[in-house]
């Protein structure tokens, strides 16, 4: 499903805490993944005349890096737009051009996602996009940048509208794109639709920026760059694969499902989860935080299964509480 921004934009102040308090609506058990993000190594061909074609060809020769894998997502930086098409050069997503046929033919060919960075033209109007193929190759949906710079607007592109959420086969996957990180309301957005992983190709870092939206939205966060330090980090930030001079693609198992708690009345039940269901789960503490990530190993049981079954209360809850009791407090 591709949630439009027009459905969910204009309530979200009024709909967040709301949303956050409930379950996630993809509720499974131990849904394991493993995702890409792959180093964009061509940014000195900017301004070259040949670098359409060089772009392309870089982008299937990184594809194909990682091919046989046994991948689920692979993520590419937002500078293949940038250097690979004008906008006289966007693609049609129902009619694909050659960038669109590149992630199309690789994810159908790994039986993958692709979160691939495009330029697409949608109802006469142009956007720096991430598109989302699906493993059989198919066109899924697409997040259009909704922040664009100053420059991207006087080339001709149209922003988006805020955010999309699309259900994977695995999850709620949403997209963020290089400037967009600088934008609370877009970030508060996807908090409250609740995605289990957030793309962002990006031709900028973000910083801790990109620790802030993983922990708000409690999801995984992927990042695509053209430099150095790109990769993959788990819901509270901490990252679990990163690209180096030596590592052109950052790939990491992740588990999404998982619940976000705060230690504050669960830490005390923790050894009494891990000694009943031992390799069959697993509690991920980073350090000065104070929240903790539990996840389900097992297919017999989920996350919230144990969440349940020993009274834990979620980070969101704890907050609200919280809040609901200054608030008595205050009146």
């Amino acid at each position: 499903m591709d949630l439009s921004e027009n459905e969910v934009y204009p309530w979200i102040w009024e709909s967040f805490l709301k949303k956050r308090g409930g379950m996630r609506p993809n509720e499974s058990m131990s849904r394991h993944l493993k995702v890409a993000s792959l180093l964009f190594t061509q940014a000195h061909l900017s301004g070259e005349p040949n670098a359409r074609e060089a772009v392309l060809r870089g982008t299937r020769e990184s594809l194909n890096s990682v091919a046989g894998l046994g991948l689920d997502l692979v993520v590419t930086s937002e500078s293949i737009e940038a250097l690979a098409q004008n906008v006289e050069q966007a693609e049609d997503p129902a009619r694909p051009g050659s960038l669109l046929q590149t992630y199309m033919e690789f994810a159908a060919r790994e039986r993958c996602h692709v979160a691939g960075s495009v330029k697409l033209r949608v109802g006469g109007r142009v956007h720096n996009s991430a598109a989302f193929i699906s493993p059989k190759g198919d066109f899924l949906g697409a997040y259009h940048k909704t922040y664009l710079t100053s420059s991207e607007i006087q080339e001709g592109l149209t922003p988006g509208k805020g955010p999309v959420i699309v259900d994977a086969s695995w999850g709620r996957l949403g997209g963020a794109i290089c400037f967009d990180l600088n934008f609370d309301e877009l970030r508060l957005g996807y908090a409250a639709l609740r995605p289990d992983l957030i793309v962002f190709p990006s031709m900028y870092h973000g910083g801790f920026m990109q620790k802030i939206w993983a922990y708000s939205c409690r999801a995984f966060f992927v990042s695509a760059l053209y430099f150095e330090g790109g990769g993959i980090l788990d819901p509270l930030g901490e990252p679990l694969a990163l690209t180096d001079c030596y590592n052109f693609a950052a790939i990491a198992r992740i588990n999404l499902d998982r619940a976000v708690l705060h230690l504050d009345f669960n830490r005390a039940k923790f050894p009494e989860i891990l000694r009943k269901y031992r390799e069959e789960v697993r509690i991920v503490i980073p350090p000065n935080l104070a929240p903790a990530i539990l996840y389900s190993e097992s297919e017999k049981r989920s996350a919230m299964d144990i969440v349940r079954e020993f009274d834990l209360k979620l980070l969101d809850h704890y907050f609200e509480e919280s809040a609901a009791a200054n608030a008595r407090a205050r009146a």
